[in-house]
């Protein structure tokens, strides 16, 4: 899903790092496409998604809690929402480019947790 995105910081020295608060979410993300300069204090349209590095294990969450908890200072995460077939709802939506929900048709429209290597951001050219 496309957002306006606001940019809280950029990191001086890895510069795909980027933190990020759409609709009151802050998380830090990886850029992966960011076809201009971005600035501090601006806002921008996204696409947000994630990155699997190794295997993806989407697992039931009895709590009804949708977040992003970051796990320790890298670039993991938790994501717990509602699985959606193509999509997470964690209070903003990420984007499953790679289809690995397919794997997992008897959890859409539940509550679960994944845990992510990192959560991907699209600076996009079109406004929102």
């Amino acid at each position: 899903m496309k957002y306006k995105a606001l940019v809280k910081k950029l990191d001086p020295h890895i510069e795909e790092e980027v933190i990020l608060e759409i609709e009151g979410v802050e998380f830090t993300g990886f850029s992966s496409v960011c076809p201009y300069e971005i600035e501090t204090g601006k806002n921008y349209p996204v696409l947000v998604g994630f990155t699997i590095l190794d295997e993806l294990v989407i697992r039931e969450n009895k709590e009804k809690t949708k977040e992003l908890e970051r796990i320790g200072l890298g670039y993991q995460y938790y994501i717990r929402g509602i699985l959606q077939k193509d999509s997470i709802d964690a209070g903003i939506i990420l984007t499953d480019e790679d289809e690995y929900f397919s794997e997992y048709p008897h959890l859409i429209g539940k509550n679960v947790e994944m845990k992510v290597d990192r959560i991907s951001i699209e600076f996009l050219r079109e406004p929102v």
